[in-house]
């Protein structure tokens, strides 16, 4: 599950078309699920009693050049719930599961969890996907190997989270129609979540809005989601009258807040030295302090200088 590091430079991704968006929409992946850890069960099939709360990171490999980006702890202490160890692939890798299967039962030398262990493999789609190697049939026939493509995820009636991944894939014309169905979901959704599930929207609209003028934006959220979305925070610093025009501004005021809220899930309440920094930071200082978020063991660690 190594990940070459992303870089965040540019406007925008499209998925599937290159190295660079397809490395920015692996790691858009992992920051949502270090949002919302749960957001694994909408994608793959898990039984009941496995759906316990769990916390999303990365661990490093002993003695071996491998980090594993993605594995979901489980913070119960059911022995029932599984270690969950998930992949997003976007680059066509004909070893994607020998090497999968190669850190993870790396992994379970070193370590010797308690926990069992199950394996999520995600695919934009079934091109994607280069085959499961004859050696490995019994990790998949047993379940203990799962496979997701996304273009194969139903389109309508799923949970709120598949919605809101649908949202990663589809192109700009399709984005208000898809919006209308997220909102009706939030607002069915229980109030005690719904402010989690708008900071997930947040999330996935930096990263789309940046292509779109600011015409566009308004447009779109004042007609689908004016009353949710104008209660965050989010929206008043990067989108509300006044904010100075382009792109490029709300890009940046948009990556310093999900930069601080992601750092405050991991680490806790923020410092002041550590508030001040992300407040004077560049661009380029925010994408390097984000890329470093799985890894750092402490919060200083984030944004010490290299």
């Amino acid at each position: 599950m190594y990940l070459s590091r992303p870089d965040f430079s540019g406007e925008g991704f499209k998925t599937g078309n290159g190295r660079e968006n397809s490395l920015k929409t692996d790691t858009l992946f992992y920051r949502l699920f270090l949002q919302r850890p749960q957001l694994i069960f909408d994608l793959a099939d898990f039984p009941a009693y496995q759906k316990a709360p769990y916390r999303f990171q990365s661990v490093e490999l002993k003695q071996a050049a491998f980090r594993i980006d993605g594995v979901f702890m489980p913070l119960a202490e059911q022995r029932e719930c599984p270690l969950i160890f998930a992949e997003v692939q976007y680059q066509k890798d004909p070893k994607i599961y020998a090497r999968l299967l190669s850190e993870i039962l790396l992994y379970l030398y070193q370590n010797t969890p308690l926990h069992d262990w199950r394996a999520v493999v995600i695919f934009p789609d079934l091109a994607s996907d280069p085959g499961k190697p004859a050696h490995y049939r019994e990790f998949f026939d047993s379940g203990r190997i799962q496979v997701v493509y996304l273009d194969r995820l139903p389109q309508h009636g799923e949970g709120l989270g598949v919605q809101l991944i649908h949202l990663i894939e589809i192109d700009d014309a399709r984005i208000p129609q898809q919006l209308a169905r997220i909102k009706t979901a939030i607002t069915a959704s229980p109030q005690e979540s719904r402010r989690d599930w708008l900071e997930l929207l947040e999330t996935l609209l930096v990263y789309k809005l940046p292509r779109l003028s600011r015409d566009e934006v308004r447009a779109m959220l004042s007609d689908i989601l004016n009353v949710e979305l104008k209660q965050t925070r989010f929206y008043q610093d990067v989108f509300a009258e006044g904010q100075q025009e382009g792109r490029q501004e709300g890009r940046q005021e948009g990556e310093r807040l999900l930069l601080g809220r992601m750092l405050v899930k991991r680490f806790g309440a923020l410092p002041g030295w550590a508030q001040q920094r992300l407040q004077d930071a560049s661009t380029l200082q925010l994408e390097r302090w984000s890329e470093r978020i799985l890894d750092a063991a402490t919060l200083a660690a984030v944004f010490e200088d290299q």
